[in-house]
Formats: C-alpha cells, sequence, structure tokens
C-alpha cells in the first residue's frame, strides 16, 4: 500500500502485536513510529517499552522506516501532538494509528480512496475508521458528520494546519453560540463548552478535543464510514486514556468489512441524526447534563455542606 501510515506506540506490547499483524496484511510502503519513553524511575514500564521496542523488529516485509524516539519521557498530550507534527511535515497526507486502535483490512483501502477523491477539498476534516455503527440499510459507502472521530483515521496536512492548539478564537465563538450552529441542541452545547473551557484554559489537555475545536470553528465535517471499520483494544489498566473502568458497550463492537465500491453520497451535509446519537450514545451529553443541573440544585448544595460539616467534627 503507497499510503504512508504514522503508528504511535508506549508500553503496550500485548495491543502493538496486533497492530504490526494486521499492517502484514497490507504491507505499507511508509512507515513512520513515533515512540516515547517511560520516566527512568518506572520499572515496570520500562519492561514494557522494551517489550514494545522488540514487536516493532518483527516488521519484515518491504519498507521505509521512520523512527521518532524520544530521549525522554514527555506526557500523552505532548508526544501526540509531535508526533502529528513530524508526520504531517514529511507528508502530505496518510493513516493514523495509535498501538491500541485495531484496523480491520478495509479501512485502509477505504482511507486511500477518500484521500484521494476529496485531497483539495477544504471541507473535509478527515476520514474516520470508527462509526460505532455497522448500517445495511444505506445505498452509499458513507456519509458525513460533524464529529472528527479519532479511533484511526487519515488526514491531510493541508487539515492539520488548522489545529489551533491556543484556541485563540474559542471566547468569540462562544459568545456568539457557535455551537448551536454545528448542532442546535442546548445538551450539546452545554456538554462542549465545558469541555473546550477546559481545553482554552489548558487544566488538562487532549488532542482530539482540540483537534474538534479547530475543525468546528472553521466549520468542517468528517467523513464517516457505514461499518464500523475500527477497533478500541485499549481498555487496559496500562492505558493512558482508555482505562478499563471507562469501558463500554461499544468497547465490544466489532468491526465489519466494508465492501470499497463507488457508491458516493449525493448529499454533502452532516447527519445531524447521527450526530445526535453519537452525543448521546458515545459523549453521553443527556447524563452528563443531568448531572450538572442536579449539582446546581440547592437541596444538592445543602446536602453538600452538611456532609461537609460532619465530616469536620467526626
Amino acid at each position: 500500500m503507497k499510503t504512508p501510515i504514522l503508528l504511535m506506540v508506549f508500553i503496550k506490547p500485548e495491543t502493538t502485536i496486533k497492530i504490526i499483524n494486521k499492517l502484514s496484511e497490507i504491507k505499507p510502503k511508509k512507515l513512520y513510529i513515533s515512540i516515547n519513553i517511560p520516566q527512568k524511575n518506572n520499572k515496570d514500564e520500562i519492561d514494557k517499552n522494551k517489550k514494545v521496542l522488540d514487536v516493532l523488529k518483527l516488521i519484515n516485509w518491504k519498507c521505509k522506516i521512520k523512527y521518532k524516539k524520544r530521549r525522554k519521557y514527555v506526557d500523552a498530550y505532548t508526544s501526540y501532538r509531535d508526533a502529528i507534527k513530524w508526520f504531517f511535515k514529511n507528508e502530505k497526507e496518510g493513516i493514523v494509528l495509535e498501538d491500541d486502535t485495531l484496523p480491520n483490512k478495509s479501512f485502509f483501502k477505504f482511507c486511500s480512496n477518500m484521500l484521494k477523491k476529496y485531497r483539495y477539498d477544504k471541507n473535509i476534516s478527515q476520514i474516520c475508521g470508527s462509526s460505532f455503527k455497522n448500517y445495511n440499510k444505506y445505498n452509499v459507502n458513507y456519509f458525513f458528520s460533524n464529529y472528527n472521530l479519532c479511533w484511526g483515521y487519515a488526514t491531510w496536512r493541508r487539515s492539520i494546519s488548522d489545529f489551533d492548539e491556543n484556541m485563540k478564537n474559542w471566547k468569540m465563538l462562544s459568545n456568539q453560540n457557535h455551537l448551536y450552529k454545528i448542532l442546535d441542541n442546548k445538551k450539546f452545547v452545554s456538554y462542549w463548552t465545558d469541555i473546550f473551557d477546559i481545553q482554552y484554559k489548558k487544566k488538562f489537555r487532549a488532542w482530539d478535543y482540540i483537534w474538534l475545536y479547530s475543525n468546528w470553528a472553521k466549520n468542517k465535517i468528517s467523513i464517516i464510514p457505514k461499518k464500523h471499520l475500527v477497533k478500541n483494544i485499549g481498555f487496559v489498566k496500562d492505558a493512558t486514556h482508555t482505562k478499563v473502568k471507562y469501558k463500554d458497550w461499544f468497547n465490544d463492537l466489532e468491526t465489519q468489512e466494508l465492501k470499497i465500491k463507488n457508491f458516493n453520497p449525493t448529499n454533502f451535509k452532516p447527519d445531524l441524526n447521527y450526530d445526535l446519537w453519537i452525543s448521546n450514545a458515545i459523549f453521553k451529553i443527556n447524563n452528563v447534563f443531568l448531572k450538572k443541573k442536579f449539582r446546581k440544585n440547592k437541596f444538592y448544595k445543602k446536602l453538600k455542606r452538611i456532609k461537609k460539616y460532619v465530616k469536620k467534627i467526626i
């Protein structure tokens, strides 16, 4: 396969080997591998990192490999951000995988086709591998969404150049109720306003949240396959964000191969019903909204004060 691939790895040899085995099936000609390293005092992670390096030695097909191995540990956000910058500095377009995003075979062909077809369409931010659906009813291979889902995806340098790390226009867009233009739903707006406020204030940094903001700020949409093409196999105790305790129904959702045919949509608008479904089924905006509302309740606040007082006197 000619489309370049970026693979980011760290301390998960058990999942990394599954990704390498899948790559061996399609034999990419260009492979970029970004390797974060553990902190010096963490012997367990050092051992696992060494096992990951051993797994990478199993790459035995003919391909050009470039490595970005860090000299010292960096946090997950910095590692991801710098890997993306490095990859797209060298390539105009490509596929992005992590050590726990396991694609099926049709994912690669789908991404390659879509990268070529929409190469010059600046309204398209990326091609997603995850859809969390296995539709049979659609007579097209894909549709469009406001969400750019990052469990295995493909994109272009021209899109990455719009990544706005400092979210410089967020306050202005928030004041203009810009999120209502994405999806006219107060729970959706409340949820993503809270997320983007946190990212803007740098209380916690997540690349995919800032990437989502960057695309929404430019009114971009993404391509969603009608089949779920990538499974996240990283819900293990060593995960950075996808801890076992956060496991949900969609983590067991199996992929289905997509029959790649020239069935392209004629409607280029995002599927708002799908976007609302994703908002509820994946991001749980209804639950979060209710919890937020409950916390603002006077009775809850009073109960919280009583609990705090009782703790002091016990």
